[in-house]
């Protein structure tokens, strides 16, 4: 039995589904969630094979999706054995929790929801950090932090029904809040994401309205503070509010509509064994931008000309990065290019 108590709304009917819709990459959007009558939960979609969500040998014997949108399974005891906010993805819901060690991926898109490239990460050192999906959980890799390292262990991620969004220690001692109190709660619903353009924010919906979700709070105004945001070989540049993505000199965009494809070189690169090697390039600067330090070699108490002239002089050298008189050469793809102040 499946008993549906709770409020659904079309629009972001995935997000309050929360984390049992993990499975809903692999199907199409007109898939149907089945319960069976051995207690398995499964996700059959227009075709292929159903998904098994949840096992027979859990013993569910029903199952409620409440008005938190927590859906539950519960045994023949009536004790709940399941929640889906025990399984987050990218979102949130009021009363629901982010625990240590847990973190939210974002989509693709708005309207793809594969996982993207952004994620949000409660570290057990009771920090909450943003990372790029593929990279590890170190600092010079953080492109957002709550600052609350060393705070106490075991931390949480809250929202609250009105809205109030804080980070808890394992002793239950607030470490910060993200959000004031207060906020309605007449009619009025709030959820917490990190979107695709790797930004996390608040949102809430008036459930008497017609209309989309509001926005009444971002963990950066800046759109271009996520990293990586314009894949391999481009860099980000803010442009009246927006994030515009602009590609390295002598690079073309891989997909004008998509810039997260990055950018690929634009004319045909020589090989070390060519003779005119050491003049087949020119050199193009690019002042106050720093991307990923990969380095194969690393020049010490350098000078920006002589720096530029040891690359122009390494076939392998396609990139150097100069910072405090030290010279990093590099190879290419160069990934998470920023400009800086």
């Amino acid at each position: 039995m499946i008993t549906l108590l709770g409020f659904f709304l079309l629009e972001f009917r995935r997000k309050l589904l929360s984390g049992l819709l993990i499975a809903m990459d692999l199907v199409s959007i007109n898939a149907t969630l089945l319960f069976e009558t051995d207690g398995r939960l499964l996700l059959q979609g227009t075709r292929g094979p159903r998904i098994v969500v949840i096992a027979a040998s859990i013993g569910a014997a029903s199952a409620s999706m409440l008005n938190s949108g927590n859906f539950v399974l519960y045994n023949s005891a009536q004790q709940i054995i399941w929640r889906s906010f025990d399984y987050p993805t990218d979102t949130i819901l009021s009363t629901q929790s982010l625990f240590a060690g847990q973190q939210l991926l974002s989509s693709i898109s708005e309207s793809d929801h594969s996982t993207g490239i952004f994620r949000l990460k409660m570290q057990s050192d009771g920090n909450l950090v943003q990372h790029p999906v593929d990279s590890p959980d170190t600092a010079p890799y953080a492109y957002y932090a709550s600052g609350t390292y060393g705070w106490g262990d075991n931390g949480t991620l809250n929202l609250d029904a009105d809205g109030y969004l804080y980070l808890l220690n394992g002793a239950g001692y607030n470490m910060k809040n993200l959000t004031n109190r207060g906020y309605t709660t007449r009619e009025t619903i709030y959820l917490m994401r990190i979107d695709a353009d790797g930004i996390f924010r608040l949102y809430s919906h008036n459930l008497k309205q017609s209309g989309d979700w509001s926005i009444i709070w971002s963990s950066s105004s800046d759109k271009c503070d996520p990293m990586g945001l314009c894949g391999l070989n481009a860099f980000c540049v803010p442009n009246d509010q927006e994030a515009l993505c602009v590609c390295l000199p002598g690079f073309a965009m891989v997909d004008p509509g998509n810039w997260k494809l990055g950018c690929d070189r634009n004319f045909t690169a020589q090989s070390c064994q060519s003779n005119d090697v050491y003049n087949a390039y020119t050199v193009e600067e690019l002042a106050n931008t720093i991307w990923e330090d990969v380095s194969y070699s690393v020049l010490q108490s350098t000078v920006k000309e002589d720096c530029q002239q040891a690359c122009s002089e390494d076939c392998n050298c396609e990139a150097a990065l100069f910072i405090d008189r030290t010279c990093r050469k590099q190879r290419l793809p160069l990934r998470w290019e920023k400009e800086t102040d």
